[in-house]
């Protein structure tokens, strides 16, 4: 293994778990990096999370090969309080199958909301600047 897979395995394991369940919901394997499954094994995964429930049909359309991206999930589910990616991808060679992909961009989106709203603070106050300036008729 190089440097770069081991900075690769980690940086993955502090911010993305990896899920496979089947075309029924039904969890097959997780690597429980952002939370357990422990206690939601006897539960199908569209019940973990209520938006995958309501995308369950376009999930069974999938072709293999195909992925979805839903961006800025906040609070997807009682187990993530912040603000995630999630990715879902039907294996090209495992047909009967998705992988969940869940990545915590919580920091990463609060900081561009920060961002968002310097901006927003700075146009606001360069508008009231200007009208201020404006000579009345």
């Amino acid at each position: 293994m190089t440097k770069l897979n081991k900075y690769q395995l980690t940086h993955l394991s502090r911010n993305t778990q990896f899920i496979l369940f089947n075309l029924q919901g039904k969890l097959l394997e997780s690597c429980d990096s952002l939370f357990s499954t422990k206690a939601l094994r006897h539960k199908i995964v569209f019940e973990w999370f209520p938006f995958l429930e309501s995308v369950s049909d376009a999930l069974q359309m999938m072709e293999p090969g195909q992925e979805m991206l839903f961006q800025r999930l906040q609070k997807p589910a009682i187990q993530l309080l912040g603000a995630y990616d999630f990715k879902i991808v039907r294996p090209l060679t495992e047909q009967n199958m998705f992988l969940l992909i869940i990545m915590d961009y919580t920091q990463m989106y609060r900081q561009y909301q920060d961002l968002q709203q310097q901006y927003n603070e700075l146009y606001i106050e360069k508008q009231s600047r200007e009208r201020s300036n404006v000579p009345s008729t």
